[in-house]
C-alpha cells in the first residue's frame, strides 16, 4: 500500500473544473487585422481639443453604426469616449461583418501627426492597428 499515491493537487483542481463544466481555452492573443488611417479628422469640430490627448499605444474604441445614413458598414473611432473619425470606408466592410458577427474590435493608435498639404493648411493625420479579440 506505500506505492499508492495521493492525486497531485493541482490535477486534482483541473479535473474538479472540467467535470463541473469548466472549458479550457485555447492560447489566445489578439489578432492584428489591419492598419487604417482615422477618416473624417478635418470634419471633427474638436479635433483641435482632442489632438493633444492622442498617444501611440493608446487603445481606441471602435462602434459600429449600422445605420449611419452615409455609410451602413460605417465603425465610428473614439478615444476617451470622444470621437474622432470613423474607419475608411474602403476598409470597413469585412471589419463591419466581423463586428455584426459578435466579434469584438479595438484600435491601437500607431502613429499620429500633422504634415503641411500646402502652405499655411495643417493636415492632421492617426493611424491606427485594429485588432480582433476574442474575449473581453
Amino acid at each position: 500500500m506505500a506505492n499508492i499515491q495521493k492525486p497531485d493537487s493541482d490535477l486534482a483542481d483541473f479535473v474538479g473544473f472540467i467535470q463541473k463544466g469548466g472549458k479550457i481555452k485555447p492560447f489566445i492573443k489578439d489578432i492584428f487585422l489591419i492598419k487604417v488611417y482615422v477618416a473624417g479628422l478635418s470634419y471633427n469640430e474638436n479635433i483641435d481639443e482632442i489632438f493633444p490627448k492622442v498617444e501611440v499605444g493608446k487603445r481606441v474604441e471602435l462602434i459600429r453604426e449600422a445605420k449611419n445614413e452615409f455609410d451602413k458598414h460605417a465603425i465610428l473611432v473614439r478615444l476617451n469616449g470622444e470621437k474622432i473619425g470613423y474607419v475608411p470606408r474602403k476598409d470597413n466592410y469585412v471589419l463591419s461583418k466581423l463586428m455584426d458577427g459578435g466579434k469584438h474590435l479595438y484600435g491601437v493608435i500607431e502613429s499620429f501627426g500633422v504634415d503641411e498639404v500646402y502652405e499655411g493648411y495643417e493636415f492632421k493625420f492617426i493611424n491606427v492597428e485594429i485588432y480582433l479579440n476574442e474575449e473581453f
